[in-house]
């Protein structure tokens, strides 16, 4: 069931920055691009101008008319210049340079959701999986002193793999860069927030990259992480407070691709209302990231109430076909009342299903640790397990990665807009 009315939680904030993403040929040379440009009276730097850690790209706002993602073929102009936007995209000596331009969004953390128990919202009946012999099977899973409830679902002890030597990049809030946790580990970070170094003082980054690439709590032992052997590259895209917008995400992205990384896990997004497309820009780079052998994994939103008969469409960016969308389940593998669900049809249908209650992972400093749920929190466990797929199919292209998650998920008796291909599971 659907509303045209979706509940208002974001309603409060804003939507558009200003600025304008204008799609590029991509066979275009440097050289065509910033003359067509010169044309239209756009000045336009590279964000390779900017590719040094201690850069602040959004200088290039302050240097110039917008930036050029050299490697996606995107620009991004600055407000108050439609008039020209439109002469590049309309004119007959640029049209076929510069095709078409979107508003620029702000983007946000995907909101931590306090999850209501089962006498506080009718859940619905209890989750059935389907067995190998056709009979189904209830399920009600809890943490205990070996493991989270979430690593126990998707049976990662049971697989022999840890996603060694793949990099996976997590553009979200940051990380807890001092936990002990990840003492000994990989870790490349930058931040593309100005004025705000990688260190999260948010708590939602670290939470998702201990999901998607943790281990264990070296006190308790008990293992929260999924990809524990992965080498963790982290975009801080979103502020300490929790947003951020287009360009900030598109950096971390062409950086995470410029680092070989085989996954890129985004907790993050925009509102989408019933009817309401997706974005041809970001459909384009997540088609350009898979023919370069990254896929790119992202929350489909927490806006849906389904307690009260409210479906919301899957929100921006997870939305995009070419962008896997991650719905949430509770413990007894039933959809988060919270879950966004596929209900538009012009892209947005969820692809894949993972834990998303009361989920155990690290956070920021002092308290180390928080259990919280979302959409944000089951994307980076998908995003894990993509990891042990690349490692134990090391040849395989990024599509390849994608048929494997989805034909390897377990089915699951729920609708397919709220699931998709069903619950992750990793390979054995």
């Amino acid at each position: 069931m659907s509303t045209p009315n979706p509940p208002q939680l974001l309603s409060s904030r804003p939507k558009f920055t200003g600025r304008r993403l204008v799609k590029i040929d991509p066979e275009a040379s440097h050289q065509t691009i910033s003359s067509r440009a010169k044309n239209a009276s756009i000045r336009l730097a590279s964000f390779s101008d900017y590719s040094e850690g201690h850069e602040d790209f959004t200088r290039a706002f302050e240097d110039s008319d917008g930036i050029l993602f050299d490697g996606f073929r995107i620009a991004i102009v600055n407000e108050n210049r439609d008039d020209r936007v439109k002469k590049l995209t309309e004119s007959s000596k640029t049209k076929n340079t510069f095709f078409y331009s979107e508003p620029e969004r702000f983007v946000y953390a995907i909101q931590n959701i306090n999850y209501l128990s089962s006498k506080d919202i009718n859940t619905g009946s209890e989750v059935q999986v389907k067995d190998s012999n056709g009979s189904k099977t209830g399920f009600n899973f809890n943490d205990d002193g070996t493991a989270s409830w979430a690593i126990h679902a998707i049976k990662i002890n049971e697989s022999e793999y840890s996603g060694k030597g793949v990099n996976i990049a997590i553009l979200d809030t940051g990380f807890n860069i001092t936990h002990p946790d990840f003492s000994g580990r990989s870790i490349t970070v930058r931040s593309f927030i100005s004025g705000e170094e990688v260190n999260d003082l948010n708590g939602h980054g670290s939470h998702c990259t201990g999901l998607a690439a943790g281990n264990i709590n070296h006190v308790t032992r008990m293992r929260y992480g999924v990809a524990k052997g992965v080498n963790i590259f982290v975009g801080k895209v979103l502020s300490n407070e929790g947003s951020g917008s287009d360009s900030s995400i598109l950096a971390g992205m062409e950086w995470a691709i410029t680092n070989h990384c085989k996954v890129i896990s985004m907790s993050l997004g925009a509102q989408v209302y019933p009817g309401e497309s997706y974005s041809n820009i970001y459909n384009d780079i997540a088609k350009k990231a898979i023919s370069k052998g990254t896929i790119i994994i992202a929350a489909a939103g927490n806006e849906s109430r389904r307690d009260k008969g409210i479906i919301s469409p899957v929100g921006h960016p997870a939305n995009c076909p070419a962008i896997m969308a991650v719905a949430a389940l509770d413990r007894k593998l039933d959809v988060a009342y919270f879950s966004c669900g596929g209900i538009n049809q012009d892209g947005g249908q969820v692809d894949i299903a993972a834990p998303g209650v009361d989920i155990y992972s690290s956070w920021k400093n002092p308290v180390g640790y928080n259990t919280i749920s979302g959409t944000s929190m089951a994307t980076p466990i998908v995003a894990g397990v993509a990891a042990l797929f690349c490692e134990a199919y090391p040849s395989a292209s990024a599509s390849d990665i994608w048929k494997y998650l989805t034909q390897n998920a377990m089915r699951l008796v729920l609708n397919f807009s709220d699931v998709g291909a069903g619950f992750v599971q990793p390979p054995k």
